[in-house]
């Protein structure tokens, strides 16, 4: 039957017990098609209380009841044959009986009344109500939808999800009224896993154990899910990734270096000691053979003299060249013409470099600073962070992959139940948490926010340290999940479901209602992106400062300990030392260097 494709059965079993077995082995192994049409014997063992969840799957069913009737006329006993034809209700109108209906009746080789005995029971489902398994998952469920059903606060502008938004809209499609609960161990459990004897917990609990008609939980398409309940057409496909921390390279203690690179740093130090060489042997060339010929006057000849001490050392001579860099002016401009066009041309020099220097200080300034982040598997793969998620199945979804980058994250990913936990971990650096990218976007702009408005938890403040990095999504997505709303396993109610998640999705309400979910996130993470290029000098832009001011007071007091060690070891041990005479002591000092 299920190779042909059978979607009518005829099952002519006329003991019941056998029928009810036959039924629920096929219907729990998925060899028929529940939602087709069909004819069985009338038995009244196949509506025992145990079996009424098969007459809530099973719905296209007709039964056949033989029976005689008995007429009497002028003493006479006459016999005629009668079939009736019932069928069950759906949605069933009590929880563990089940009730049949009457539709026609088959005697003297015609129908009484002829009419359509396959009537579909899930156009209209006549205001029934239906339960609904809730599972809080974004974007599928927010936290506001419970406000919704719990409290009736139907005014509320905060979205409630991609799936809320669909049931409701499904449900007044079809008229009939969800009943929203949330299973009492959903926190904890979320989809659930196995548990002692083969049982699930969560919400495949909640669908073996047949307590619900609709899941709602941001339910991936996959085997293993089909195998407990039944999933619609995908309405959306999501991107599993990780949620990773991201490091910032504050190099802003290299602030005075950052503006120009390693080469140009060569270039301007070789042309500073070039210049300073340079304006320094002009200096001495000119005292030396220039001077004494060109000036006759020996009141000229001081000037000029005079006027070129501030290039006759070369430690004086690279400090004012460098001093001139700097933008700043001589103490005195020599009057010694070859000296003098030097200057102005290196003036020219020191005008480019410096305003050069200053636009590059102002974009490192404005720039925001640079980001160290994992944005592939690769790079996931050569870290040492630890990975983990809260399901299992990921974890086997890695192993079994024939990707080795794939495998070998699989052999490293650790389970955990607590997602709270988790962020924190990836917030000190030491985890990166497996997801889908809408809820990591969702976790990071909760974070942004309340790190940005000081709200702590207060019962975690001593305990938590604060946070070292920020949070990340990776790029790569390790796989695309094709997403549906969860039914019960077999249920009859799934062809329409399909068709109104179909004409949703095809309109573009499943887009708005995800925009609607994710706007919070966007809206959080526009506001640090705001916060971290707007072009403010903070203390941590000025380090470099700092830390060359710190550099300067530690060599000033190098040389001043220096030159007490020289004062107390060297000067005053020396035998011509006089301390009532120092002029004298000094000029011999100055006379031995000459």
């Amino acid at each position: 039957m299920k190779a042909a494709s059978c979607d009518v059965y005829i099952i002519l079993i006329a003991n019941g017990l056998l029928t009810s077995r036959f039924l629920q082995y096929v219907e729990r192994e998925r060899l028929i098609n529940t939602r087709g049409y069909f004819l069985l014997l009338y038995d009244n063992r196949l509506f025992r209380p145990e079996l009424h969840y098969i007459w809530n799957r099973i719905v296209n069913v007709m039964f056949v009841r033989q029976y005689d009737t008995y007429k009497y006329r002028s003493g006479e006993q006459l016999i005629y044959e009668k079939i009736d034809l019932n069928t069950v209700y759906y949605p069933s109108r009590t929880k563990d009986l089940t009730t049949i209906r009457y539709i026609d009746t088959w005697q003297n080789g015609k129908l009484r009344y002829g009419n359509d005995h396959y009537v579909s029971k899930t156009n209209n489902l006549h205001g029934s109500a239906l339960r609904v398994a809730v599972f809080e998952h974004i974007p599928a469920v927010t936290e506001a939808s419970r406000d919704y059903y719990q409290h009736s606060n139907t005014n509320s502008s905060r979205a409630l999800g991609i799936e809320f938004e669909l049931l409701r809209v499904i449900a007044k499609a079809m008229n009939f009224k969800p009943n929203y609960y949330m299973p009492s161990d959903i926190a904890s459990e979320k989809w659930g896993k196995v548990g002692d004897n083969d049982s699930y917990t969560g919400l495949l609990g909640e669908a073996i154990a047949g307590n619900a008609d609709f899941f709602l939980g941001d339910l991936h398409y996959t085997i293993h899910n089909l195998n407990y309940l039944d999933l619609s057409t995908p309405y959306n496909t999501e991107c599993l990734t990780f949620l990773t921390p991201e490091s910032l390279t504050d190099n802003s203690w290299k602030l005075l270096i950052l503006p120009f690179r390693l080469n140009t740093w060569i270039a301007l130090l070789c042309t500073l000691l070039i210049g300073g060489g340079a304006i320094h042997i002009f200096a001495l060339f000119y005292l030396k053979h220039i001077s004494s010929l060109t000036c006759l006057k020996r009141d000229e000849t001081n000037d000029s003299t005079n006027s070129l001490y501030l290039f006759t050392e070369f430690q004086n001579s690279i400090l004012y060249m460098y001093s001139m860099l700097l933008q700043v002016s001589l103490p005195r401009l020599p009057n010694a013409w070859a000296v003098r066009i030097f200057i102005g041309w290196w003036w020219i020099y020191s005008i480019l470099a410096s305003v050069t220097y200053r636009a590059s200080m102002t974009a490192t300034l404005s720039h925001p600073v640079a980001k160290v982040t994992i944005d592939t598997l690769a790079q996931l793969t050569r870290s040492s962070l630890a990975v983990g998620g809260w399901n299992e199945k990921s974890k086997e979804f890695f192993l079994t992959s024939s990707d080795p980058q794939s495998q070998e994250i699989g052999n490293k990913f650790e389970l955990t139940e607590n997602e709270e936990d988790a962020v924190n971990q990836v917030e000190n650096g030491t985890f990166c948490y497996y997801e889908s990218s809408y809820l990591l976007r969702h976790i990071r702009g909760k974070r942004i926010f309340e790190n940005g408005n000081g709200h702590r938890n207060k019962s975690k403040k001593n305990t938590e340290s604060p946070m070292k990095y920020n949070l990340h999504i990776m790029e790569e997505c390790f796989v695309h999940m094709p997403i549906a709303l969860g039914l019960e396993k077999n249920s009859p109610l799934k062809p329409h479901v399909d068709l109104w998640i179909r004409r949703l999705t095809e309109i573009g309400l499943v887009r708005k209602w995800l925009s609607d979910v994710m706007e919070e996130s966007k809206i959080n993470e526009f506001q640090q992106k705001l916060e971290s290029e707007k072009a403010l000098v903070n203390l941590r832009k000025l380090y470099g400062a700092l830390i060359a001011l710190l550099i300067g007071y530690f060599l000033s007091f190098l040389a001043l300990i220096g030159e007490i060690i020289h004062w107390k070891y060297v000067v005053l041990k020396d035998p011509k030392y006089d301390k009532y005479h120092l002029d004298i002591f000094y000029k011999s000092k100055t006379t031995f260097k000459t």
